[in-house]
């Protein structure tokens, strides 16, 4: 039935050419690409274009770390499959891959990141830790293919089926999952789970980003339960009271103790085996998600793959606005620093007693004579000349 579901959400939602541009947007100008496994080793180069039609192999990571991938060779079983796969990794991890795809051996499984910027060596031991922790935590995946950060992999548009969301994940969210879900040693078990809850908690004052709308009356024990599910994965059931009677400051009215037992005993369940992945995104009902600065509508009665491309419009747009905003006060700061600079220099000629002009300001002031002459008729009607 699960099955049925995320295959309705998901695939084909999204076509071929969606998945062709959103590769195109991400792999270098000069992408590395080969017609077949054997072909690897003769290091073809061509545009990222041709390289999506032509190569059956793709180089991935050769410059930024972008894509996390993961094979699974073993699909002997019947019960696996493409939605099969993509639910059971977002019931282990909480993140939402971007494709998986069928190959020629198994199924491939990709989870794409923001990283446009290079990364430092901590931040790639962050990423080889959390494709250890998939590796260690969930046996079909191939430990070989699937470790390391960089290097050939299967080229998704030229493969048999898949399933394509377009999400992509933080650089953040994957090393607040690490923090999570960090292994602990058994000696040390007590005080560890003690710093790991200290951690999300340290997580939850500073984080500005909670799911399932505002905390106000009528949604309290809605918007405990989702962030507590999302920041304490604990089965211990005083942890997850600790972390819900901190996520309770964070409401203007509190609930009361009783309300937030209640909620660490629900959670406690869950995080004893329960579908973690659906209940924290809210799969099976209508989302209520948070106005936000933005001031957008709330998303009411969307479809999973509807409320992924909803998400990814205001992010476009809330990004627009935002890199907008940045250039106009750069922008102001920049012609701020010219007229100064320009008016300092018709200073310093009337102390000298000499006439100031466009070509004599350009001398001293360094800046452009469009500059110049702008702020020099400015300063004429201000009455500085």
């Amino acid at each position: 039935m699960q099955s049925n579901v995320v295959s309705k959400l998901y695939h084909n939602s999204i076509s071929k050419q969606n998945l062709f541009k959103f590769l195109l947007e991400r792999l270098p100008k000069k992408t590395l690409y080969a017609f077949s496994k054997q072909d690897i080793k003769f290091q073809r180069t061509a545009s990222a274009r041709e390289a999506l039609l032509k190569g059956k192999y793709l180089y991935y990571n050769q410059n930024l770390f972008t894509e996390l991938i993961f094979d699974i060779d073993d699909i002997s079983h019947t019960s696996i499959n493409l939605e099969w796969i993509f639910k059971t990794f977002l019931d282990k991890t909480g993140i939402i891959p971007c494709w998986v795809c069928y190959t020629d051996n198994g199924i491939q499984l990709c989870v794409s990141l923001n990283t446009f910027y290079k990364l430092s060596q901590k931040q790639k031991k962050v990423l080889q830790d959390f494709k250890q922790w998939v590796i260690d935590n969930w046996s079909l995946i191939d430990k070989v293919g699937s470790k390391r950060l960089k290097g050939w992999w299967r080229n998704p548009l030229t493969q048999k089926d898949f399933i394509f969301t377009g999400w992509v994940t933080s650089f953040g969210e994957i090393k607040e999952f690490l923090l999570r879900n960090r292994p602990v040693k058994e000696q040390f078990k007590t005080a560890t789970i003690k710093n790991s809850i200290k951690i999300n908690i340290k997580a939850i004052k500073e984080k500005k980003f909670f799911i399932a709308g505002e905390p106000v009356k009528g949604n309290r024990n809605n918007w405990v339960w989702y962030n507590t599910m999302l920041y304490c994965n604990s089965k211990n059931f005083k942890e997850v009271l600790e972390v819900t009677k901190e996520l309770n400051k964070k409401i203007k009215e509190p609930l009361e103790k009783k309300e937030l037992v209640k909620i660490a005993k629900s959670v406690t369940k869950y995080n004893n085996g329960f579908n973690r992945g659906n209940e924290i995104y809210g799969w099976n009902i209508p989302s209520k998600w948070n106005i936000g600065s933005m001031r957008f509508q709330k998303i009411k009665k969307l479809k999973f793959n509807e409320y992924i491309q909803e998400v990814k419009r205001r992010q476009s747009m809330a990004g627009k606005k935002i890199g907008i905003k940045n250039l106009i006060e750069r922008n102001k700061k920049k012609a701020n620093e010219t007229k100064n600079k320009v008016y300092q220099a018709i200073t310093k000629l009337k102390e000298k007693g000499e006439k100031a002009t466009i070509l004599k300001i350009v001398e001293i002031a360094k800046v452009s004579k469009n500059s110049a002459s702008k702020y020099l008729k400015q300063a004429k009607e201000e009455g500085i000349i």
